[in-house]
């Protein structure tokens, strides 16, 4: 009869076809490969109809990579079945030239799988690899023509608040998040993420400090060269790759100083690494809603950090997912529920959320740190701050706190208008925070004053 589905999790009795040897002239093969990218189901309208389809990418243990679509009934049947991450046999389904605009695969061919299609779900296989990048320097992105398709990894610097708007050609609304990156080759870029992809990775999914490689970013030349996510596009957040572990060491030294941006808005509409005073954050209010925020830096003296008890410290127990770092509840001794996860976890972590006053020469300002930067300024994570409060050590706990106080920072920052009763506020949080370093700073100003000499 037709094609099915089963979850026997076997199929191991049989040789699998190499993904790269698939062609039109063979019509008995099976592939067995893991579903890398899964794109969201997609619907069309015109003269001759309407209807809907989705696309997989697939790559299988030696490497071979394939794009396959299913089309109407076959996209309703098989989109619950195939999951990202997970390891299938495929059989009987048609090959067809690629078409190079859409589908970026290096397989001359595509697949298309109709409903009579034979899929097997296999559970785990080691041997094949979850996803294959070509990661690329930000740098080189620069140099690349627009409309390229490029694998970046790259640390997270910033993350604006989710934005709606409306496509001038098909009237249709859409979510859109800016994120900026950065990496070793000391360059910034701007990824904007769409739809699906902006509502899942907020604040909460990419703090500052995570990393994040993505495969299948659309170069753009939108205020000088940007990225944006695709139908296609796939990620990882904080992975398991040297790559990651590199740049995590080098954004923990560096806090991603002296990084030159390729995208001229940074976000809030103009570049991240502007230079204010304290004077000059009033200033912005008419800039900023409570969907819009503003980036700058400050150069200013943390006065001191706000009094805390040890029965109500500056950190709150968070999911120990890297990718999620929600608020947990406390179910049983050792048991801590996590809502967005949906799961019970055997532990939790804690992140600090450390409030304190700074001042320049220009007025003083209430800021929010959050864990990275909490960690930057006080030397020392939550867990350790906590083992003196279970030691009833409140005189290291109360130390520790007033370490940094008068000491000078270049803080990133980003100002949001927020609303407390009833009365609009700024709100201001940390999106990085480095000592001070007076022969950087000189070198600074002698740019800046060179700037002037040359009008």
């Amino acid at each position: 009869g037709g094609g099915g589905y089963n979850m026997r999790g076997g199929g191991q009795h049989r040789n699998y076809h190499p993904i790269s040897s698939l062609n039109p002239y063979q019509n008995k093969w099976v592939i067995k490969a893991r579903v890398t990218t899964k794109g969201s189901m997609r619907t069309w309208s015109n003269h001759k109809g309407e209807g809907k389809l989705f696309s997989i990418e697939l790559l299988d243990e030696q490497g071979g990579q394939i794009r396959a679509t299913m089309f109407q009934e076959a996209a309703e049947k098989f989109f619950p079945i195939f999951q990202e991450g997970k390891v299938y046999t495929i059989s009987r389904g048609s090959l067809k030239p690629r078409n190079v605009k859409f589908n970026k695969t290096p397989h001359d061919y595509e697949l298309n799988l109709g409903r009579d299609a034979e899929v097997e779900f296999c559970g785990e296989d080691k041997k094949i690899k979850h996803q294959l990048f070509d990661f690329k320097p930000i740098n080189a992105i620069q140099d690349m023509p627009v409309e390229t398709y490029v694998d970046i990894i790259g640390v997270v610097q910033s993350i604006e608040p989710i934005s709606e708007i409306i496509s001038s050609r098909t009237k249709k609304e859409h979510k859109k998040r800016v994120i900026r990156l950065c990496d070793t080759s000391n360059a910034g870029i701007d990824l904007t993420l769409w739809n699906d992809k902006a509502v899942e990775f907020d604040e909460n999914a990419l703090p500052t400090g995570a990393i994040l490689a993505a495969k299948g970013l659309r170069v753009g030349d939108f205020s000088g060269r940007s990225l944006s996510s695709g139908f296609t596009s796939a990620f990882q957040i904080n992975p398991d790759l040297p790559e990651a572990t590199k740049l995590h060491q080098w954004y923990q030294a560096t806090q991603g100083q002296g990084v030159t941006s390729l995208s001229a808005s940074g976000g809030g509409g103009r570049g991240p690494s502007r230079r204010i005073t304290i004077g000059d954050i009033q200033e912005l209010r008419q800039n900023l809603d409570e969907t819009k925020a503003e980036y700058f830096d400050l150069k200013a003296t943390l006065i001191f950090c706000r009094k805390y008890e040890f029965d109500r410290p500056p950190w709150y127990e968070a999911c120990p997912s890297d990718s999620c770092n929600k608020k947990v509840m406390q179910v049983d001794e050792g048991q801590y529920r996590c809502e967005k996860c949906d799961k019970i976890y055997p532990g939790r972590s804690l992140r600090y959320i450390l409030s304190m006053m700074v001042a320049d020469e220009d007025g003083h300002q209430w800021v929010t740190a959050f864990n990275t930067e909490a960690e930057a300024i006080l030397g020392k994570t939550a867990e350790q701050l906590n083992e003196y409060v279970m030691n009833g050590d409140e005189e290291s706990f109360n130390k520790t706190l007033q370490e940094p106080n008068l000491k000078e920072f270049i803080f990133g920052c980003r100002a949001k208008i927020d609303m407390n009763n009833e009365e609009q506020q700024i709100r201001v949080n940390l999106t990085k925070a480095t000592p001070m370093d007076p022969l950087q700073e000189a070198k600074t100003l002698l740019e800046k004053i060179a700037k002037y000499d040359d009008l």
